[in-house]
């Protein structure tokens, strides 16, 4: 009894009934393969020089982190379950800002990589020291990512509007279905097989891609330097 009513409280939040089996909430837990699907394209995807190959393979390595955190967090809801999903969140959001920072500061990759693992690791040991300053510290990381995009499109980084727009329509959709999936939402059905944190999932994973394409965007269209003696 002790085990079952630990496990009903992970999740408890997001809708869906609870069942019995490896995936307690069938719903959330499937649609978290989305975010493997997304983090595996994103780390896979050709770059245009060894340095956007090893950010894309980081930032798709955050991405899957949220896919395993989430599957392990609505499904079989094992012991540690979740730290990860709470630790995942922030690695992939503050890979955004950290990466807009560094074309800001025309940081390097090692620059730019000595920072992400910084701001993640003060991320995850605050989340692991105060399990409940993790709905903080994921609203914090996600105000930072905003920030630096901002900062990112008023200087110009941006060759074109249209996936900024595409990016932040699917943002506006994701935190509608976010919100039409908590429970005690009057669109609330925890027996349905239609789940707005499914839908979450389905569509932060397809913001998450989205941004990746803003990213390579972005990158091709960085000047070329010049080579030596050319």
């Amino acid at each position: 009894m002790r085990h079952a009513s630990q496990s009903l409280a992970l999740g408890g939040s997001d809708c869906e009934a609870w069942h019995t089996g490896i995936l307690h909430q069938p719903v959330n837990s499937l649609s978290s393969l989305a975010y493997l699907v997304a983090g595996a394209w994103v780390a896979t995807r050709p770059g245009s020089d060894r340095a956007d190959r090893l950010r894309g393979a980081v930032y798709g390595a955050a991405v899957i982190s949220n896919g395993i955190g989430s599957l392990l967090y609505h499904g079989p809801q094992w012991p540690g379950s979740a730290l990860i999903h709470d630790a995942a969140i922030p690695a992939a959001v503050l890979f955004i800002a950290v990466d807009d920072l560094a074309v800001l500061r025309g940081w390097g990759i090692r620059s730019q990589l000595t920072a992400y693992v910084a701001v993640v690791g003060a991320a995850c040991v605050l989340v692991a020291a105060a399990p409940t300053a993790s709905g903080p510290v994921s609203a914090l990381s996600a105000t930072l990512a905003v920030a630096a995009e901002i900062a990112l499109a008023r200087r110009g980084g941006r060759v074109s509007a249209h996936p900024a727009i595409a990016l932040a329509a699917t943002v506006l959709a994701a935190g509608l279905a976010g919100l039409a999936g908590r429970t005690g939402s009057p669109l609330c059905r925890p027996h349905s097989l239609l789940q707005g944190h499914g839908l979450w999932h389905l569509l932060t994973a397809a913001a998450l891609l989205q941004w990746d394409r803003v990213r390579h965007a972005r990158t091709a269209a960085r000047p070329v330097p010049p080579r030596a003696g050319g």
